[in-house]
């Protein structure tokens, strides 16, 4: 075959992914709410059990905005690293399908930790993903700016730098709760509310 005739390579459509990875983490985000597992008593007896049945509630629904936070803040993430991606190669498209993978199944680790907010097991479960995910999308960042043939603009070397801080933020934070769960599981969980505050913070990272 004429070498000239050959069709190009195929890169999939940055867009394309984009559009998946939105529809992921909107799908994620809502199955979150269906970990919030309300019993409901019947008519005679909800006037006396709904107030004691809703305070039980209290672990589910503060592990629900913990992850739904996490994961606004992973979903941020990654618009922030699309925006200098020109076109995907397939090292990255499958870097974005194990995050996928890994952000699907922070619904069912948020669900265990949220029942059993006490048990070490179920709670290291939901460090452990949180762990993986934050892994991926550092791992992510590093082939985006070893690979600035994908990129268009360039990442400027503070913008390197910052968002190199920033991706392994999450991961030493999920080691930090899985330690800390040791002594304390629901105390634990409490680790990840830092993140919005520090990942502002480190904006002002001098680019020295």
């Amino acid at each position: 075959m004429d070498r000239g005739l050959e069709e190009p390579e195929y890169h999939i459509s940055k867009d394309r992914l984009e559009t998946l990875v939105d529809g992921i983490f909107a799908f994620a985000m809502t199955l979150l709410v269906l970990g919030i597992n309300f019993p409901k008593p019947t008519d005679s007896l909800a006037p006396a059990a709904l107030t004691g049945l809703i305070e039980g509630l209290v672990p589910q629904v503060f592990i629900f905005i913990v992850a739904f936070l996490v994961l606004a803040l992973f979903w941020l993430a990654h618009h922030r690293q699309f925006h200098f991606v020109r076109q995907v190669d397939p090292a990255l498209l499958w870097i974005n399908i194990f995050i996928l993978i890994s952000i699907v199944f922070v619904p069912f680790s948020t669900d265990i930790a949220g029942d059993y907010p006490d048990v070490l097991s179920a709670v290291l479960l939901l460090h452990a993903n949180m762990l993986l995910v934050g892994l991926l999308f550092a791992l992510e960042w590093h082939h985006i700016c070893r690979h600035e043939h994908l990129c268009d603009p360039v990442p400027e070397k503070k913008i390197v730098r910052i968002w190199f801080f920033r991706s392994a933020l999450v991961p030493v934070v999920a080691v930090i709760a899985g330690v800390v769960a040791i002594f304390d599981p629901f105390l634990s969980l409490m680790t990840y509310l830092f993140l919005p505050a520090v990942a502002y913070l480190m904006q002002f990272i001098p680019s020295q």
